[in-house]
């Protein structure tokens, strides 16, 4: 579902927006068009149009190509203007569907202030003709740097302010991902401009092809990390397949610990390891007999004991999952409580690991708004109630207090009785591309 832009994100594109636009006429102002090769304008302007037009794409909104190689290129070779025109406007013509008018500006305004003020660095510098002098690859640094700190700072504020959340994970996690395509593709800028300057535009008819083999292993990446989403996306269902009044359960505790971990300030990579653990958390449930999953009255002790053990069961499974490493220590301690009167450990208090103590908030609050075989569910307000009643007991009190603070961000509106809806995330206005 997507939701209007929040007013901070409307005036964080407008300022982007006028920034943008006062750039551009400065840079037409100091550019001598007499100097202009439109032919290679023309040239480099399809080179960055080819792969912006297939680009891959990366986790929170972020879009990766191996236009950024051309770009750099252009700015070692153009003046700043030119360099603009070929960014902005090859991303524009682009073949990428379903873009709205608000990502295109984004596009458009952080591109032109991102590529103008590294080219502009450069220029200012004087470095000459293309060599492999000190000074010149020094000189080249200065704008791949502008590049990649500009680039990771608008897109982190866009993100932030669209989806309300804590500018600083969002940052790091960002500069994880894209730190490797930048430098990737910087020596292959360098050898785009060496070739242009050395051979003419002919000579680049053959970079298209480590363009292709550079495009092709980020596919590869992206393939393999969404195969193993799937696999956790269909356990996930498999353990909610096993009881209807639970359907659903696993993504909206997923959700919901998502959330609240970010409130927290956790970076993304252990958010997303966190999301892995939650959708599975109930894993061990596979191996309690259905008739005390559904049974609709109390459990008895013996039947109690035996439903304890799937927290511990589903730990087991996972432990020697590589890329779960640490979720499986989530999940065994999900169900312990903050005055150690949990299981499977009896654990208290802070040596309980912080991912546990967040998904049992979020386990308990959409255990208790949604129907069970045994009751109905209760209405937000309630469990709001009872979530502050249990922190200090059964709750951190810190993490229990943020998890009510983020509640009015949860989309909660279909969460009456029923199994609810899981909350959608709040939509990322603009897609952003290197």
């Amino acid at each position: 579902m997507k939701t209007s832009l929040p007013l901070a994100a409307k005036i964080y594109l407008f300022l982007l927006g006028t920034a943008a636009l006062g750039l551009f006429l400065y840079l037409f102002s100091i550019t001598s068009w007499a100097d202009v090769n439109w032919g290679s304008f023309l040239f480099f302007l399809f080179l960055v149009f080819l792969p912006a037009s297939f680009p891959v794409k990366l986790s929170h909104g972020v879009v990766v190509s191996v236009s950024f190689a051309v770009t750099f290129a252009a700015i070692l070779i153009f003046q700043p203007l030119i360099v603009v025109i070929i960014s902005v406007l090859g991303d524009l013509l682009s073949l990428r569907k379903g873009r709205s008018p608000v990502q295109y500006l984004f596009n458009a305004a952080q591109l032109a202030l991102t590529t103008g003020a590294a080219a502009r660095a450069f220029q200012l510098l004087r470095p000459g003709p293309l060599d492999f002098s000190l000074y010149y690859l020094a000189a080249a640094l200065v704008p791949l740097f502008l590049c990649f700190l500009l680039n990771s700072f608008f897109v982190t504020f866009i993100i932030a302010l669209t989806r309300q959340e804590r500018p600083y994970s969002i940052w790091m996690t960002n500069i994880k991902q894209l730190a490797p395509s930048f430098i990737g593709m910087a020596p292959l800028g360098l050898v785009i401009a060496l070739i242009y300057q050395n051979i003419g535009i002919w000579g680049l008819v053959l970079f298209l092809i480590p363009m292709l083999i550079a495009r092709q292993s980020f596919i590869s990446y992206m393939n393999m990390r969404q195969a193993f989403l799937d696999t956790i996306r269909s356990l996930s269902a498999t353990i909610d397949a096993k009881d209807p009044y639970t359907r659903g359960h696993s993504s909206r505790v997923a959700a919901y610990a998502t959330a609240l971990a970010r409130e927290m300030g956790w970076t993304e990579d252990k958010v997303e390891l966190l999301r892995y653990a939650a959708l599975i958390h109930d894993l061990g449930k596979v191996a309690i007999p259905e008739a005390i999953l559904k049974k609709k009255g109390k459990l008895t002790a013996s039947e109690y004991a035996q439903m304890k053990e799937h927290s511990l069961i589903g730990s087991t499974i996972i432990k020697d999952i590589k890329f779960l490493a640490g979720g499986a220590e989530i999940i065994r301690h999900h169900h312990e409580r903050w005055d150690g009167r949990g299981y499977p450990d009896g654990l208290m208090g802070e040596l309980i690991p912080e991912g546990s103590r967040i998904l049992s908030v979020a386990d308990a609050f959409d255990a208790m708004t949604s129907d069970r075989s045994y009751r109905r569910a209760m209405d937000v307000t309630t469990a709001i109630r009872e979530i502050r009643e249990g922190a200090g007991s059964q709750f951190d009190p810190r993490i229990a207090e943020a998890f009510i603070r983020i509640i009015p961000r949860l989309n909660l509106d279909g969460k009456t009785g029923g199994a609810g809806m899981a909350p959608s995330e709040q939509m990322i206005v603009a897609e952003t591309e290197l």
